[in-house]
């Protein structure tokens, strides 16, 4: 079990976009499920092309792992444990891809988080943007399983430790419903 001791912080919940009547470009309206018709409504649920994972930097291989994880979210098998000062995570999948997706997705948002370096993906969690606020009050210890990765997260700051079990928890219901739970997120926020 190879093990790195990292101040940064782990992100595997991204929030997609909803659509707002008050966005919408004007013209003839089309099917808010129909993937072809996205490019008339960039902020809609357009679970084919994904347009509200990129953010103001993110590579095309952020934006592809991340992909990869919604649309096989079920493939993943996530155990969350609160600590009295953070969080102890376990993200595994079976399927080969979609592992290797984690654990490129896990270890970039723990050297973005290290460097301060928000992503800003458009459908990311409010409680993301706040962690990011509070990097360097995060120490990260990642431990990689046959099946995946394991993630210590710790804080002495109570408000970064209730963050970070906030976050872990919005990760997990993206992992157990994908989409369907950042949609619903998102609604809740509007």
């Amino acid at each position: 079990m190879k093990t790195l001791l990292i101040a940064a912080f782990v992100g595997l919940h991204i929030f997609p976009a909803v659509v707002n009547a008050q966005t919408d470009p004007p013209g003839p309206r089309h099917d808010h499920n129909d993937h072809r018709t996205a490019r008339f409504h960039p902020h809609q649920h357009d679970e084919v092309n994904m347009p509200g994972l990129r953010g103001k930097d993110t590579t095309a291989k952020e934006v592809s792992d991340l992909k990869r994880i919604f649309v096989l979210h079920r493939g993943i098998d996530r155990k969350v444990e609160n600590l009295a000062d953070g969080i102890k995570t376990t993200t595994q999948a079976k399927d080969l891809q979609l592992r290797e997706s984690v654990l490129s997705h896990v270890t970039m948002m723990v050297t973005r988080l290290a460097e301060g370096k928000n992503p800003e993906v458009f459908i990311q969690s409010p409680t993301l943007d706040q962690l990011f606020e509070y990097h360097k009050e995060i120490r990260t210890e990642l431990m990689t399983t046959d099946w995946g990765i394991t993630v210590i997260q710790t804080s002495s700051n109570p408000k970064v430790v209730a963050l970070l079990q906030k976050h872990a928890a919005e990760v997990s219901e993206m992992a157990k419903r994908g989409m369907a739970a950042v949609h619903e997120r998102m609604e809740k926020s509007r």
